[in-house]
This record gives C-alpha cells, structure tokens and sequence, in this order.
C-alpha cells in the first residue's frame, strides 16, 4: 500500500505530526470535532474549532433560524466532496457524503432540531454538539463539512509539514469559509501531489474511526446521572432487580447495562437529556477526552 511517508521517503517509523494516509484510496476514518473541541491548547485544533463556531452560528443565524431554505441551500452547496484528504467511505460511496442533495439533508437537520432553530441557543453552534444531538448529520458528513470549512487552515498545515520534510509542491485553487468575510472563497494553495492530484494532511491526533457517540452519551447519562437517581429513589424502577443489584452487605448497585436498555434515548430524543441534565453536555465533552481518543492508524491501514 502507498502511503504519504512510503511515497515521500519519509521513514515508516519516523514519528510524524500528521495522519499518515493511504494515496491509492480512502482512510475509514473521520475528522472528528470532539478530538478538535478537547485539544484547543493546540493552535491548528483551536483555528479549527474557532473556524467551525463561525461557520455554524452563520449558518444556524441567518438561514436555519428564519428557515431561509433557498439562502441556505446555497450556503451549504459549497460544500464539495474533499476528496484530497483520502478519509471517509470508499470511492463507490463518494458522493453520498456532503452534495447537493446531502445540503438538504443538512439544513433539513438542522432546521427540525429544536436547539438549532430556537433564538438564542448556542448549543449546535459547536460541531461537537450537532454531531452528538441532530439527526441525519452523522460522521461522513461532518467530516466532509470540517475539511471544507477548514481547507485552507488543513492546506497550511500541509505546506509546513512539506517544507519540515523537504516535499515539492504545486499550487491549487480551492476554496474555503472565511470567518472574517463570513463568505466562500477561492485562494492558492502550494500542496503536495500524487497521481496529478492535490493532496491535504491532518494532524494525526484529529481523526477517529467509525464510532457512535449516540451510544457514549446514553451510557454516560446513565452512570452519572440516571443509577443516581434510581439509588435516591428518585426513579422508581421494577422489584425484579433488573435496574439495580442488592449485595450481600446489602449495598445497592446500579447496573448501568440495563439501565441503558431501560432509559437509552434514540438521537432525537437526546436533547431530553441535556434539558434535564444540565451541564451534561459540558461533563460528557471532558469524559469523552479521556475515554474516546484518536484513532490508532495501525488498526486502519
């Protein structure tokens, strides 16, 4: 398999700040904006982050709010297939990630989720949140909208990874958001190429594989949250002790498996949840820190 180090002589073992990915085809793997949220003290996560908040109180502001479909469909229609970073689905499923038809599904979203279109709720103004909380925008498609909103922060990043390792490069007209216009544009970018084509790098410590963050957060409520309540007896739950174990101290214990059975919530419902659970959302993202890292390329490639 080629790969970004095997085809720029760079030593396989040599430690390198950036996802290491195959040119041939696509990485299974997702830009993941819980990994960018818990590692703002870096300047690329932080660019990237402040970046994401821009473009989506834009978008959530001025289109989902007056439900502007038309405007917004537009705003949304620039985000393209990113098909220089080599993550996401295979070549067969390109397309069905973020297009013309997925930017309804976006707006469409967002525009039914009720944190997103209620006046002055910040809540999925952070990509972390919408990821976690609105129906229909999954992983592929938010890591399609990170690599577009982001490029050119991605491009800069590549061009000091290629000048750190010697790496010739070309320029490439591409566009990106810019949060200070708060439109689209197109700029120069001086990147590496492979077969004809531009290639962009991530940090390494910003990409996940496939994971549900639907379930993390159900599991979460329900072990800090939810067993609390049920052992205050604020919960009244059956006597079968399916819910709780009785031990032979007569100690009560949660059983956090079946309380999740029990209680879960499907995405739709999770913003339940975060209303009664205050600082949920907050507590989950630090949890996630520690519990949920980025990817082991090793378990990938």
């Amino acid at each position: 398999m080629v790969t970004f180090k095997s085809n720029f002589n760079i030593p396989e073992k040599e430690a390198v700040e950036f996802l290491n990915i195959p040119l041939d085809g696509d990485l299974k793997a997702f830009i993941d904006p819980f990994l960018i949220a818990n590692s703002r003290q870096e300047p690329v996560f932080n660019d990237v982050y402040r970046r994401l908040i821009d473009f989506f109180t834009k978008l959530n502001r001025e289109f989902i709010i007056p439900n502007d479909r038309r405007n917004g469909l537009m705003f949304l229609d620039n985000l393209h297939e990113p098909n220089e970073y080599h993550l996401g689905y295979s070549d067969s499923n390109k397309g069905k990630a973020v297009s013309g038809t997925r930017a309804v599904t976006i707006f469409d979203a967002l525009r039914n989720n009720r944190f997103s279109r209620a006046e002055g709720v910040t809540i999925t103004n952070e990509a972390h949140n919408i990821l976690l909380l609105v129906t229909g925008i999954g992983q592929d498609i938010m890591s399609d909208a990170i690599s577009n909103v982001s490029r050119d922060i991605f491009a800069r990043f590549t061009a000091e990874q290629c000048i750190k390792y010697g790496i010739i490069t070309e320029t490439f007209h591409r566009h990106f958001f810019n949060s200070t216009t708060g439109l689209w544009e197109m700029t120069d970018f001086n990147l590496p190429v492979y077969k004809g084509k531009c290639i962009i790098l991530l940090p390494n410590k910003m990409v996940s594989s496939a994971r549900s963050y639907v379930n993390h957060y159900n599991h979460f409520v329900a072990g800090n949250y939810i067993a609390k309540d049920i052992l205050d007896g604020k919960i009244a739950v059956a006597a079968d002790g399916s819910c709780v174990r009785t031990l032979k101290d007569g100690t009560r214990k949660a059983i956090i498996k079946r309380i999740v059975e029990t209680y879960g919530k499907p995405k739709d419902d999770l913003i339940d949840f975060v209303l009664e659970y205050n600082g949920s959302l907050d507590l989950f993202l630090d949890h996630a820190k520690t519990h949920y890292p980025a990817i082991d390329l090793g378990d990938l490639l």
